[in-house]
């Protein structure tokens, strides 16, 4: 039997053949329809060939519009996500509005804040002495609470508008198609309460806090919470649902329009419920300084659509084809796009995997191209 040895010339003549870069293979994707015109609610079907690895349509109409979609605006504008979520590309839905101040920011005291104790100031440094890491030296809204008695911090939110204003439920928002479709109606004060605490502190105190808005003129009643705060910062997230839907119950039927905004809220610090029976309201109350660096009420992800998405067609096997039947529910002119997707095989990074495996594994190690048909869809 003869061996035949393989030298170190030949040995990497191979291996640079199996390095060699593996071209995409590409196959010209058939698209098309049998009708280019049609009435409403009348059925297209778009039938789609072989030869990608996957297949989407945008049928070109609502929430499936291909120039609304992450491949147009990400991939071939070349917009961050975070460009798209705030000012550059912001397909927002109509009526809401979200509302953030983070006192960093600001050079002044900001001028829609009002207290009903002594002046407001902006405190720049630490939180506690014992912070000798610097990790809470930054800039903040000074509050003073000189003794346990009520104080009302009465804030502007730039007319605000929160989906529970407008009575919607997460079921709304997938309908209208944010971004993010779970409802956030929350007033979130960002707060520490350091004044009472030490480095050897285990534990937090309850205080009580009371929260109001008034909406179109007319105030919602207030919420009552006792809530446990601590020296460090903390979200005290204050969920105004029900009270919101309380107002709405009273005012609406009275000609009042949520679709304004929020006037003010009414954050009341050492509020004690006079529906309730307890005797603590001195042992819950907090006096000293509150330091706030940020407020936020509501949420842009609610107020922001999402990127509008394809249909995904079933792999379509060599010498096949797919059918997608569709029907139209408005009046229009739509394009309606395939995108053929071509993936390549794996090109692995560093080396191989043997370390770091779940830090290296990437989506980007994957050599794509895409090719896109458009077919115009009139509906009348």
């Amino acid at each position: 039997m003869k061996i035949k040895l393989i030298t170190g010339v030949t040995a990497i003549t191979m291996l640079l053949i199996s390095c060699k870069k593996e071209e995409l293979k590409i196959k010209d994707v058939s698209f098309t329809s049998d009708k280019t015109s049609v009435a409403v609610n009348q059925e297209v079907t778009f039938t789609i060939g072989d030869g990608a690895n996957a297949v989407s349509i945008y049928t070109g109409d609502n929430q499936k519009d291909f120039e609304k979609s992450r491949i147009k605006l990400v991939e071939q504008l070349g917009y961050t996500e975070e460009q798209l979520k705030t000012n550059v590309y912001a397909l927002r839905i109509p009526d809401m509005k979200e509302y953030l101040l983070y006192m960093p920011k600001v050079n002044a005291v900001p001028s829609d804040y009002t207290f009903s104790g002594s002046k407001l100031e902006l405190y720049n440094g630490k939180l506690v002495a014992w912070d000798y890491a610097n990790a809470t030296n930054s800039k903040y809204l000074k509050i003073n609470l000189a003794n346990g008695s009520p104080y009302t911090l009465t804030i502007k939110p730039g007319q605000a508008v929160v989906p529970q204003m407008l009575n919607y439920t997460n079921a709304n928002l997938t309908t209208l198609g944010a971004l993010n479709t779970v409802a956030n109606n929350t007033f979130s004060p960002f707060c520490a309460f350091p004044d009472g605490f030490t480095a050897a502190s285990t534990t937090g105190i309850g205080v009580k806090f009371g929260v109001q808005v008034v909406i179109d003129g007319a105030p919602s009643p207030i919420l009552y919470t006792t809530v446990t705060v601590r020296e460090l910062l903390d979200n005290l997230a204050f969920n105004l649902q029900t009270i919101i839907t309380s107002w709405r119950t009273t005012n609406i039927p009275l000609g009042k329009d949520p679709k304004k905004g929020i006037d003010e809220i009414r954050f009341i610090f050492n509020a004690d419920d006079p529906a309730a029976t307890d005797d603590d309201g001195d042992l819950l109350s907090y006096i000293g300084n509150v330091y706030m660096q940020e407020v936020r009420l509501g949420d842009a992800a609610n107020m922001i659509r999402a990127f509008n998405e394809g249909v995904k067609i079933p792999y379509v096997f060599p010498n096949n084809t797919q059918t997608y039947k569709y029907k139209y529910t408005t009046p229009g002119v739509y394009n309606a796009v395939m995108v053929a997707t071509y993936v390549g095989r794996k090109k692995y990074s560093g080396n191989g995997y043997i370390s770091g495996r779940p830090d290296e594994i990437s989506a980007s190690e994957y050599e794509i191209e895409r090719r896109y048909k458009t077919i115009k869809i009139t509906v009348q």
